[in-house]
């Protein structure tokens, strides 16, 4: 997989049965009889399925939307690989395009820096990211391939410049959403900077990129980014825990100061809201925009970020990472970015579980992991473990900033040891995602359980980028029948929202109040068993995974379609 993408612009099946549709809507207004009408409908759907086909084959989307298929990736079987999916194909949701910016008569631009942390903060800020350029109905610049804090191992075997496109599939994000248009970098400089559309903001002259380089791919990104700094409109006052990025239900600057005459009522209540009013007691998903940005905002946010008439003429807006100004995206998209119709912002969820997942060649590695231990279990315990069972962890070590969770191996079994599973042996099976690599630490749990880890996968891992292990791991951990993570830690929180999806799918006791069950925290009875209810956003807004991110999201698909 390279590091560049397709633009999509090839016409997609859903274009085609449009033009079929149009066709054979004018026939039936010229009174054509119902015999001839059905005749020509037969016809017409042939064509554009004959169509639909060929565009297939020539379209950027090499795998299956709602399911994965591993014969491409090392396996394994597509009915082993189907314990992965959590997603979904809804088509009516690839047609919603965003109230904001329908009447621009030039196309505009969202242009953005990577996260400088690890990758799953990286992660979270790329879902903003995506989410915000649709809201706003910006074409979305992706960043040149380039190194990523913590994915440089082993440089010397595997690539270590990495593009979005080689952890996602942002070719199928662009070909398949009428609303969300995505290019290269490369696109980006070679259409608006070569040709002197781009002028630095303060004195007014064109500038060209540094070198009139287009191409940054695999180069050191620190110019480029100097240079787009200068010449784009930077909101540097977008700062999530601070401000609610809010998007109305309809396109003009009247709209948006409704919504501050929103924020307004909401600052006079008495008292603030707070997330404890909200433990447990979720406002509904399709609940007056009031009311939900009132739980949007409760604990903290007591202001709007408006994308205001400023940011809306401006051809290219960028927003930067830059952690000694305190300038980055290090939030989720649902706790940063509040939409007035309820309708939107469950689309921008299911859009996120559904489009932004892992790439195939991960998921399928991580398939072949988990059908390993899952024989390895069987193996231990055959008659009463014929699914091959086993219970998960992610133990969070190294440089965390959290120390209350550097705990002891015995605190940790302490903590586990009455939801963690036992075989006949007494043994159960426990893959342990972790950043730690001293086995003593581990001696008191590999002497308690069947401990594995990723490391002990090598045959299924031959020949996979070892930059994407933590993202297996991850993958791994998420299909554990009891998860234990680490408090704080967005790697945990990805795995927990991944279960939550995977509950979702399964209709797992719990899973309409947002309840994700054996899933807990082993660093504490104080956050062990926080998500065996309905939790509510609370800062800091980025440490863990909220239920507003899963629960109740497939609501209004139907009345969705309605305004597509």
């Amino acid at each position: 997989m390279t590091g560049n993408f397709l633009h999509h612009r090839i016409a997609d099946p859903h274009s085609l049965h449009h033009r079929s549709m149009d066709s054979f809507k004018k026939a039936h207004l010229e009174g054509h009889n119902e015999l001839h009408k059905k005749i020509q409908s037969e016809k017409e759907d042939q064509v554009a399925a004959a169509s639909a086909q060929k565009d297939k084959a020539e379209s950027p989307i090499g795998h299956d939307l709602a399911g994965l298929t591993c014969a491409d990736h090392g396996g394994p079987t597509d009915e082993i690989a189907q314990e992965m999916v959590y997603w979904e194909d809804i088509p009516s949701d690839s047609k919603f395009k965003s109230p904001i910016g329908t009447n621009d008569t030039v196309k505009k631009y969202l242009t953005f820096e990577p996260d400088g942390g690890g990758f799953n903060n990286i992660r979270m800020a790329l879902e903003t990211i995506v989410v915000m350029a649709h809201a706003m109905g910006r074409t979305l610049v992706m960043p040149p391939s380039q190194n990523h804090y913590l994915l440089r191992k082993d440089r010397d075997k595997f690539r270590t410049h990495f593009s979005f496109n080689d952890f996602y599939h942002f070719e199928q994000v662009g070909y398949e959403h009428a609303g969300l248009d995505i290019i290269t970098m490369q696109e980006f400089l070679e259409a608006e900077a070569m040709t002197g559309k781009l002028k630095h903001k303060e004195t007014g002259e064109v500038k060209f990129p540094p070198g009139n380089r287009t191409d940054w791919n695999g180069q050191d990104p620190k110019e480029l980014k100097e240079y787009l700094r200068n010449v784009t409109l930077t909101p540097l006052d977008w700062t999530p825990g601070q401000c609610l990025a809010a998007f109305p239900s309809d396109d003009g600057i009247e709209h948006f100061d409704e919504l501050n005459s929103m924020m307004e009522e909401v600052k006079s209540s008495k008292p603030f809201p707070r997330p404890a009013d909200f433990v447990d007691k979720p406002v509904p998903v399709d609940a007056p925009p009031l009311e939900r940005m009132k739980e949007a905002v409760a604990g903290q946010v007591r202001k709007l970020c408006i994308y205001n008439k400023e940011m809306q003429d401006a051809p290219v807006v960028h927003f930067m990472c830059y952690h000694k100004m305190r300038v980055r995206m290090l939030t989720h998209f649902y706790a940063f970015l509040f939409f007035e119709d309820w309708r939107h912002d469950l689309w921008s969820k299911r859009f996120v579980r559904d489009h932004l997942r892992y790439s195939d060649e991960i998921q399928c590695s991580a398939a072949r992991v988990i059908a390993a231990i899952r024989e390895r279990a069987r193996k231990k315990d055959p008659e009463g473990n014929p699914a091959g069972e086993y219970d998960s962890m992610h133990i969070r070590r190294g440089d965390f900033q959290y120390k209350e969770t550097q705990i002891s191996a015995e605190q940790i079994i302490n903590n586990v040891q009455k939801e963690l599973s036992s075989d006949e042996g007494g043994k159960g099976v426990v893959f342990v995602a972790t950043d730690h690599q001293g086995q003593p630490f581990f001696k008191p749990l590999i002497d308690k359980y069947d401990i594995v880890f990723l490391k002990d996968f090598k045959k299924e891992l031959e020949g996979v980028n070892t930059n994407y292990f933590g993202m297996i791991d991850q993958l791994v951990a998420s299909r554990g029948r009891v998860f234990f993570g680490c408090y704080q830690s967005t790697f945990s929180g990805f795995i927990i929202r991944m279960r939550a999806y995977h509950a979702m799918r399964d209709e797992s006791p719990g899973w309409e109040d947002g309840i994700i069950q054996n899933t807990f925290f082993y660093t504490g009875e104080k956050h062990k068993n926080i998500y065996q209810k309905y939790i509510p956003l609370a800062p800091p807004y980025f440490s863990k995974e909220y239920s507003t991110a899963w629960r109740g999201i497939n609501s209004g698909i139907t009345e969705l379609e309605s305004l597509s």
